[in-house]
């Protein structure tokens, strides 16, 4: 059963709380049990709650279910467990439910949505549905009083079946409960919690000792050895596809996480250099796969190439953690003229050319009261200070030179003018 095309539309084009959330999230650097969770926490605590996600930078290999090979991918369990601190969601996992009409029963009458974890199999706005079994995310809740169902799904993926693409579908309530008859679905009810945001420098310090253990020992050369020498190779390229695309993600959402806190640092930088590899990796093992189902031999450097971006990226978060805040948000006026330019740009959805190039923020698009105190917040997060209320002069606060010179002013101590 499919929902028919009237009843699907691209996400960003609903005017529905829970769509215009998807509008402000890079969909690309979240995985599929991810990204749900993430719109939620942004129609909750707002824009940017969910790159909290992209914090931590972990390697943490285990055994496959059911295959001799490692993975870094975590059941759902873990992953929603992980999860609730750094978007500020209470996220309680009910008992999985095989009968759809005892899922839908879980919907709350006021249309506030339930997160699912289900087989996207069964999912027909995917390009998974009737291919491939796989555990996915939706977020469901009751519409139009109960007689129909509304489907939110924010995962953007290239896919072997086609491109996977952010979608709001509504469904009769028969379809939707014959969409989840016979299949286990887990449903997590969702209640707000204050998001656990740790300091910049506290991530960077919980990174740099999982790096020291990964540097210490050989755990990158013996995750790679065991994609490189397993006996069957159609089976292993397949595997190391799907471990290094979720490895792309993490970096590209650590990458997105550093920019929001410290726009335009040098680890801002670095990270999406880290990420460019990671992705370039992600293409080269696609190509491995493609080539291995055709009966040609492995690249052998894609397994090289995956223990030196692994060694890096511990190398990378060593350094980060060693240099402190204050390398990592440097004070120069140059450079936090371009922060500041970067946060607004940010923040907007502007280029940074234009925030530059603009004597009063008042003069771009969308720049309002609500806009000003998120630039703040976000200068004081970036910055570790707390500007004082009487220095917050909406006539500063409009100007670029206005918001460097309080940044400035408050980290130093001391009055600092332009020439």
């Amino acid at each position: 059963m499919s929902a028919s095309t009237k009843d699907c539309v691209a996400a960003p084009d609903a005017a529905e709380p829970l769509a215009a959330a998807i509008r402000g999230i890079d969909t690309t650097a979240l995985d599929c049990i991810q990204v749900n969770a993430a719109v939620l926490a942004d129609a909750r605590h707002g824009p940017g709650t969910h790159l909290e996600l992209g914090g931590r930078v972990c390697f943490a290999p285990r055994p496959g279910a059911h295959s001799p090979l490692p993975t870094v991918e975590q059941s759902p369990t873990n992953q929603i467990e992980q999860m609730a601190g750094p978007l500020g969601l209470d996220l309680q996992t009910g008992r999985p439910v095989r009968d759809g009409r005892a899922l839908l029963d879980l919907l709350p009458e006021d249309g506030s949505p339930v997160y699912v974890v289900g087989d996207a199999c069964r999912m027909p706005w995917l390009p998974y549905h009737g291919h491939q079994h796989m555990d996915h995310s939706v977020l469901l809740r009751a519409v139009d009083g109960g007689t129909r169902v509304e489907a939110v799904d924010a995962y953007d993926n290239e896919t072997p079946y086609g491109k996977a693409e952010p979608v709001v579908c509504t469904y009769h309530l028969a379809e939707a409960v014959a969409l989840f008859d016979g299949s286990p679905a887990l449903p997590v009810r969702v209640r707000p919690a204050a998001p656990a945001c740790p300091q910049v420098s506290e991530t960077l310090a919980r990174n740099a000792a999982d790096a020291a253990l990964l540097l210490a020992g050989d755990g990158p050369e013996r995750y790679a050895a065991a994609f490189r020498d397993h006996p069957d190779q159609q089976e292993a390229c397949s595997a190391l596809l799907l471990e290094t695309w979720l490895l792309a993600r993490s970096r590209r959402l650590h990458a997105a996480w550093a920019a929001h806190h410290a726009p335009g640092s040098p680890h801002a930088r670095t990270a999406a250099d880290r990420a460019a590899a990671w992705d370039t990796l992600a293409g080269q093992c696609y190509l491995a796969a493609r080539r291995v189902q055709r009966g040609r031999p492995v690249p052998p450097q894609i397994h090289t190439t995956l223990v030196e971006l692994l060694r890096a990226d511990a190398r990378f978060a060593m350094e980060s953690a060693s240099k402190g805040p204050g390398d990592v948000m440097p004070h120069q006026t140059a450079q936090v003229r371009q922060t500041v330019v970067n946060t607004v740009a940010d923040v907007l959805g502007a280029t940074p050319e234009a925030v530059a190039a603009t004597g009063d923020l008042n003069r771009l698009e969308g720049f309002a009261s609500f806009q000003m105190v998120e630039t703040v917040e976000r200068l004081e997060d970036a910055y570790h200070v707390e500007f004082a209320s009487e220095d917050l002069d909406p006539a500063v606060l409009r100007s670029v030179d206005g918001l460097v010179d309080l940044v400035l002013r408050t980290s130093a101590g001391a009055e600092v003018t332009h020439a």
